[in-house]
């Protein structure tokens, strides 16, 4: 949900990171004007990368005769502002490319995203999924407006004002729920198993929702425990800090959790894949559509390479981009166990452009691929051992995946080996979802 200022190329700031459908946020040229009854025709060109004839859309004969009868003909085109056209069109060519990470944002839309990178949002501090009855909640923020109200995780939110919010997008739901600091909604909510679900009613207060960059304790048995929610331009010093903090109290294995990070700087990836992993070999492939822009990044020099503990990264559904390529490359070099779900699968990264005029558009520009060259876009990162929260442990607070990790790195500190392979192995024939 954070996203990269450390590569700026065309204007426009290369991200890695994702916008998921989150409560307290979502989603997330210069300026053009349609054509309009001007006498032009359309504008030919070779492409110098592909050598393929192109054309200038905005003087194409079809665009400006649609345009054309649509102002002629069409009853109601006298309610439409141009500023409402054009906007509309804007986010209809973007749609067109058919990448559900390039978007166009209005100007409302624009000022949410800028909210997202500043990292302090208005509204109740859940994140959800959709759900065929309304939006679902995932996960919920410690002392949040949501948690104040007695939502939990695994609520499925049917109502917002009165209104059902059955069949909206996540985005159109996230539009209703979120709001101005100090104002409130009620909610109505199914809570419990599937075919034992009652419904439920809360009203929350609106506030300004913070996100910690980094959250650490000492768990039992000399485990620490390390929440990573973004990878912002603090993250790593914090990160560190916490670190060296849980080792001086006697931390001899670590649990690094990652479930919901959307992602972040890419700058700050490298930086905690440097803690890990040996100097100078390769954290992630960034792939463009010109071959010679491609580049391939390294651990750098200074990173913390003598923390040498048992490391088990938690993943699940929504951990992306930063978070994926922070995990695939401990994954790829057996510097770290990976348990929870399939990650989300984002292997792109976007530029984003201000169009001038308060609203910007974000453009896919490259791929990235892991150190093996694999690409997990669409795929994610598949765990070491699978374990999944189950409807049950999400109503009596049970995170089964942290205690899993917790299981195997106990374990593992038993074993006179201690090494990668004995603990994938008790990871790998015990089963956690007893």
């Amino acid at each position: 949900m954070i996203f990269s200022q450390n590569v700026k190329k065309g204007g426009g700031f290369f991200i890695i990171g994702l916008l998921l459908g989150i409560i307290w946020t979502f989603f997330l040229m210069q300026h053009f004007s349609l054509p309009h009854r001007e006498n032009r025709e359309s504008k030919q060109e070779i492409n110098s990368f592909t050598g393929e004839i192109s054309y200038d859309i905005f003087s194409s004969n079809k665009i400006k005769k649609i345009y054309d009868l649509i102002e002629d003909h069409y009853f109601a085109f006298h309610k439409k502002t141009n500023k409402e056209i054009e906007s509309e069109f804007a986010e209809a060519l973007v749609k067109s490319l058919g990448d559900k990470h390039s978007t166009y944002f209005d100007e409302k839309m624009t000022e949410i995203f800028n909210e997202d990178l500043r990292g302090d949002f208005e509204g109740i501090g859940a994140v959800v999924s959709p759900d065929t009855k309304g939006v679902k909640i995932t996960h919920i923020l410690d002392t949040s407006p949501a948690q104040k109200s007695g939502l939990k995780a695994g609520d499925i939110m049917t109502h917002v004002d009165g209104e059902s919010i059955a069949g909206l997008t996540v985005g159109e739901a996230v539009e209703k729920i979120r709001g101005p600091k100090g104002t409130s909604i009620i909610l109505d909510y199914l809570r419990g198993e599937k075919g034992n679900q009652k419904t439920d009613t809360t009203t929350v207060t609106r506030d300004i929702v913070k996100i910690p960059s980094i959250q650490s304790e000492m768990l039992t048995g000399s485990i620490g425990y390390i929440k990573v929610s973004t990878f912002g331009d603090k993250t790593s010093q914090d990160f560190y800090n916490a670190f060296n903090t849980l080792v001086e109290s006697g931390s001899q294995a670590m649990i690094l959790d990652f479930r919901y990070n959307g992602g972040g700087y890419l700058k700050t990836a490298i930086e905690l894949s440097s803690a890990f992993l040996k100097e100078n070999i390769p954290v992630v492939k960034i792939k463009e559509n010109d071959p010679t822009k491609n580049e391939i990044l390294y651990t750098v020099n200074g990173g913390k390479s003598n923390i040498h503990i048992p490391i088990i990264i938690l993943i699940n559904n929504y951990s992306a981009s930063a978070s994926e390529i922070f995990a695939g490359a401990l994954q790829y070099y057996k510097r770290a166990l990976i348990i929870g779900e399939q990650s989300y699968g984002k292997g792109s990264a976007q530029e984003i452009y201000s169009l001038g005029d308060g609203t910007v558009i974000k453009l896919t520009t490259a791929r990235w691929y892991t150190p093996g060259d694999v690409s997990i876009d669409e795929k994610g990162i598949t765990p070491d051992k699978s374990v999944y929260i189950t409807d049950f442990d999400y109503q009596e607070g049970f995170d089964r995946q942290l205690d899993a990790a917790q299981k195997i790195l106990e374990n593992g500190l038993k074993d006179t080996k201690n090494s990668y392979e004995s603990i994938l192995k008790y990871a790998k024939d015990t089963n956690f979802q007893k």
